[in-house]
Order: C-alpha cells, then structure tokens, then sequence
C-alpha cells in the first residue's frame, strides 16, 4: 500500500509576485512616510521651545532676576542677534537687568547659560519677533510686552506651528 505525498510550499514565481507587491507597497508609502517624519520633527521642535520658555519663567521667578531665552550667537556662547532662530536658542540670567541682552557671568552655584539648545534640523525654520524674551522675576515679560515665534518647514504641505508669549507670562503653542 502506497501513500500520495503532495508538496507543499511556494513556487519561485509566487515568491516573486509576493516580492513585487510589497515593494509597490514601500514605494506608495515611503512619501508619507517622510512627511510623518518630518511633521514629528516640527512636533518635537515645538514642545521643545515650549518646555525651555517654561522653564526660563521658572527660573526667573526662582532665582528673583531677570532670565532671558534668547538666539544663540553663531559661536554658541551667548545671545546672538536678528529674529532667526534656526542657530538654537539659550536661556541665561541676566540680573545685571543691563539691557545687553547678554548672560552674567557664570558661578558653580549660579550657571549662566541655564540651558543651550542646538540648531534646529534644516527642514525647520524658526523665526520671532524679537531676538529674545525676557521673563521679569514675577514672571511676566512686563514692559517687553508679547511675543511671538512661528516654526515653520521647508517641505510641501508643512503647517506653521505658533508659539505666543503674552506680557502676563502666558505662554501658549497654536
């Protein structure tokens, strides 16, 4: 008595039709994709800001000074100048209350900047409409009145994101 053995698996052209599938597949998703990647990007940029201008008002009403969060200088070491905030950003104390737009001096038990934060991706694009906000040690801007930073992209459909920082203190993300 004999048993019928039946094969079992894939033929070679089967494989192959699975394999051009999937790569027609990769290629209709790897557009969307990118724009994921790139809108995470502008997400993470924006919190970012939003965490550092919280902080800075924090610091200042911590510290009883005047903190400002301001445009790095191209060397990275102090409040640059100009609206454009692609170089990155720093929060430093200013207690002098100088209107230099500088950071004081740094101690061991006072560090000056706080915090420095690195240029942004080349598909961002951050301005203001100042070259700093200071933040008063109650908190508010004060006399600075309100400011605005807008975080934009460079690729097709890139939405503007918003962040507004009322004279209160009141720091907003649109």
């Amino acid at each position: 008595m004999t048993t019928k053995r039946t094969q079992t698996g894939v033929t070679l052209m089967e494989l192959m039709v699975v394999v051009a599938v999937a790569a027609i597949m990769a290629l209709v998703a790897a557009p969307s994709f990118t724009g994921l990647i790139n809108t995470t990007k502008q997400s993470s940029a924006a919190s970012q800001l939003v965490a550092d201008l919280n902080r800075a008002r924090s610091e200042s009403i911590k510290r009883n000074s005047r903190v400002l969060l301001c445009v790095r200088n191209t060397a990275g070491t102090n409040c640059g100048t100009g609206t454009n905030w692609q170089n990155g950003w720093m929060i430093c104390q200013d207690s002098t209350n100088d209107n230099t737009n500088n950071c004081d001096a740094s101690t061991t038990s006072n560090p000056s900047p706080i915090v420095t934060h690195q240029a942004l991706d080349s598909r961002l694009t951050l301005t203001g409409s100042a070259n700093l906000i200071q933040f008063n040690p109650n908190g508010t801007q004060g006399a600075a009145g309100a400011a605005t930073l807008t975080l934009n992209g460079t690729w097709t459909g890139a939405t503007a994101k918003t962040v507004s920082i009322a004279a209160t203190g009141y720091i907003s993300k649109n």
